[in-house]
């Protein structure tokens, strides 16, 4: 009797980002899109692959023995070739018609295997060893480059020539037409001026109830009663097609990037002051990007703190789009802007978090499209976005009323003037117009600016009695229709804390359009 086998690879971020070095965490990242990649850990694989990429994977068999032994090679060969990548394997039988129904039935057996199975607890270091410098896992080798530095087997599988060329060779593909870029091999050359405030955005785009909208295809195949040649062919179809989504992300993000540098390396954008110089690496030009996980709809990248919030927005544009049999797709994004060499895994995690809490006042508003939220600074350890909210925007009481000092998360929006999303904070409150903050009557008064992070945490009343103060100051008009509400939606939501937060931060590389 036919059987699918599904795999799923767990842990896939903490094994990414179990290193602070970036060459590291790159490496890692072409072992997990190898561990399901066709022409990877797959390949020769005895039965059908039916869907591969982003850590997953769906194979065909023609009987179960033949899907056993194919497991016992591939954990096999991940145990030599993926030192510390772990995974979940199912398999179920099926009858002829009933394809379907079957592949419902197998990502239910999935996720009660991650829930039932017993993690493995090897016994570690019980002899005399020495411990990882990276990983603190027992020693088995000593780094190439510095034989003094004990290394894990995980960590000298990454570091092995052979994985960091096909790495580093996986992303140079999309900048192949672009010669004179290449992708930074270190943090340092990620576009940071010294001198200034050094911040490192990590990005983390996901897409909206994609889980969903399969289980909603698999019922209507199961309800028309398709035929299993149907099932594969449609499968097929729409799981190309999310590939292509995610690397069409990346490309976007890379192109907008590479337009906004100029001949002499330096990056540019609607604020001159903004913009900063490029390293090099001989007579290549750094991006100040680097593309580090890739997998359907979930990408992370890492770039210049100061372009992060405008690379993410690029990212989620691209995102939407229709995908045959499951129709329109979007996602959302949560951005961290770390000091530059904070932990990997922390800032992978608060980005993580920031883009759930995205998706949260998504589902709560009951708005479609595309959410983004971020953070500047760095969480204390286990701190969630709730608690690090409560602690650096204590939300304070006045005449009964709980005021909120942040307008996050936002939502996407369509264009410059619609109030209260992304695109209106960046391009009309943050914009260069006659009434925006970066504007010629504004920038004239930045310390009003500055002063009314203080006076908004005495509500709209406050606001307008400071800024009654300011006749002398010239007619500072509120940007974007916030003049009727003294800076808050319905007397309790600001966004002025954010715009004043990224004032000095957030470079647009696009045109600042009016819709």
């Amino acid at each position: 009797m036919p059987v699918l086998t599904a795999i799923d690879v767990l842990g896939i971020q903490r094994y990414v980002f179990a290193s602070s070095r970036l060459r590291d965490a790159v490496a890692a990242s072409w072992i997990v899109h190898w561990a399901t990649a066709h022409h990877g850990a797959l390949e020769d694989s005895g039965g059908k692959v039916l869907l591969a990429g982003g850590g997953n994977a769906i194979l065909w068999f023609t009987d179960e023995a033949r899907a056993r032994a194919f497991v016992a090679r591939y954990t096999r060969r991940l145990y030599d070739e993926a030192p510390g990548l772990e995974v979940v394997v199912v398999h179920r039988s099926h009858t002829a018609g009933a394809l379907a129904a079957t592949l419902g039935h197998l990502q239910v057996d999935l996720a009660r295997a991650k829930l039932e199975r017993q993690p493995s607890v090897p016994q570690l270091g019980l002899s005399v060893t020495a411990a990882c410098h990276i990983t603190g896992l027992p020693a088995t080798g000593f780094d190439p480059e510095d034989t003094a530095i004990p290394l894990s087997r995980m960590v000298l599988r990454w570091r092995d020539p052979d994985v960091r060329e096909k790495a580093i060779g996986r992303w140079d593909a999309l900048i192949a037409e672009q010669p004179q870029f290449t992708f930074p091999s270190k943090i340092d050359d990620m576009g940071r001026t010294r001198g200034d405030q050094s911040l490192i955005g990590v990005v983390h785009v996901d897409g909206n109830g994609l889980g969903e909208q399969i289980a909603a295809w698999i019922r209507r195949c199961v309800e028309e009663s398709q035929s299993d040649d149907a099932v594969v062919a449609e499968l097929g179809e729409w799981s190309a097609a999310l590939e292509s989504v995610g690397r069409r992300s990346i490309e976007s993000v890379v192109k907008r990037v590479a337009q906004a540098i100029s001949s002499d390396g330096r990056i540019a954008g609607t604020v001159p002051d903004l913009g900063f110089e490029l390293r090099r690496a001989g007579e290549k030009i750094c991006l100040p990007f680097r593309p580090v996980l890739l997998g359907g709809d979930d990408l992370t990248f890492l770039c210049d703190g100061r372009i992060a919030l405008d690379l993410a927005e690029a990212a989620l544009d691209a995102f939407e789009v229709e995908v045959p049999h499951l129709g329109t797709v979007t996602a959302c994004a949560g951005v961290a802007l770390v000091p530059a060499h904070a932990p990997f895994d922390r800032a992978y995690e608060l980005a993580e978090a920031l883009c759930a809490s995205a998706k949260l006042r998504r589902r709560e508003t009951g708005e479609g499209g595309a959410w983004i939220d971020w953070h500047i600074g760095a969480p204390r350890p286990g701190e969630g976005v709730g608690a690090l909210r409560a602690r650096t925007l204590a939300e304070p009481t006045i005449g009964g009323k709980i005021l909120q000092l942040t307008c996050r998360p936002y939502r996407l929006g369509t264009g410059a003037s619609e109030p209260e999303t992304w695109r209106w904070l960046s391009r009309t409150v943050l914009g260069t117009g006659p009434d925006g903050f970066r504007g010629r009557y504004w920038s004239q008064h930045r310390n009003k600016l500055k002063k009314l992070a203080s006076v908004v945490r005495d509500g709209p009343d406050g606001v307008r009695r400071a800024r009654e103060s300011w006749t002398a100051a010239g007619d500072l008009a509120w940007p974007g229709g916030l003049e009727q509400t003294d800076g808050f939606f319905d007397g309790v939501r600001t966004p002025l804390l954010d715009a004043i937060e990224l004032l000095d931060l957030h470079l647009s590389l696009g045109e600042e359009l009016a819709s």
